[in-house]
């Protein structure tokens, strides 16, 4: 925890003084990301979110703004109509060449870097409160967050597979942003690899034996997939979490899986 704090502390510093002393404030938003919207509404400057994708549709209110198509294929002539005070996007989702065209035709943009731990998540929401001048504001969230995961009890340690494909299968290995959720929440990754998300076969999967496979309505039929692993494993047990946890994280929705995934294990064991 003292680790996190520091880099948050020095995350915060860095940005403190490689900026004007004036902060930036945007009043037109255009958020191509999820992520971004949900962050958004976290630091309670939802009222310069002008719009946003099909796909933001946490919390509630996100789905009443104007859309302006999906992440990977955002309407570019409605994007100007709206004229933005800045257009952002992500990495985790977004094409880096739509927001440079979207740059090339004079829109302010800015590109958040895909995380690959919760310090990275942290790095990200702090550069967006900085840019909306809510620093205080994102600095307490983080603080609560980190209270509550270092809080929490790691008696037991589990194994888990987390599937994001089905045909191939696909799981996030410990080199992926979700292998922090499972860490977090006291369990161990079976999938140990270079890259984030690795194609995996089913005897693989069975001499690991998994305690927990966690599921996500991701493009894939999850009953499907627990006929699928019953056939294979011995009475397996399956955690369901929404997409956007792992899709399009904020420090609120990784703490709010963390719980699930460590209250699914103690439902269980």
């Amino acid at each position: 925890m003292v680790r996190i704090k520091r880099y948050i502390f020095f995350v915060f510093l860095i940005l403190c003084i490689s900026k004007p002393s004036s902060t930036f404030s945007y009043e037109r938003i255009v958020s191509l990301s999820p992520q971004i919207t949900e962050s958004i509404y976290l630091l309670g400057v939802e009222k310069a979110l002008i719009a946003n994708t099909t796909f933001c549709k946490r919390p509630a209110d996100a789905q009443k703004k104007e859309k302006i198509g999906t992440p990977q294929r955002p309407d570019m002539e409605k994007i100007i109509s709206l004229a933005p005070d800045i257009v952002m996007g992500a990495q985790e989702g977004n094409q880096l060449w739509f927001i440079e065209r979207v740059k090339r035709l004079g829109i302010n943009t800015f590109f958040f870097k895909r995380p690959k731990n919760f310090k990275d998540l942290a790095y990200n929401f702090l550069v967006l409160a900085k840019m909306m001048n809510r620093q205080d504001a994102a600095r307490k969230i983080i603080d609560n967050v980190e209270q509550t995961l270092h809080k929490r009890e790691k008696s037991k340690q589990f194994s888990v597979m987390w599937q994001v494909g089905s045909e191939p299968i696909v799981v996030a290995t410990k080199a992926s942003f979700v292998n922090d959720i499972i860490e977090y929440a006291g369990g161990s990754n079976i999938i140990s690899a270079d890259i984030p998300y690795s194609r995996i076969n089913i005897e693989e999967v069975i001499k690991k034996n998994p305690q927990i496979i966690v599921l996500m309505d991701m493009g894939y039929n999850i009953e499907t997939e627990i006929k699928r692993w019953k056939s294979y494993l011995k009475d397996p047990k399956f955690i369901i979490l929404d997409p956007y946890v792992a899709s399009s994280p904020t420090p609120v929705t990784f703490l709010e899986a963390v719980i699930k995934l460590r209250e699914g294990y103690d439902r269980f064991f």
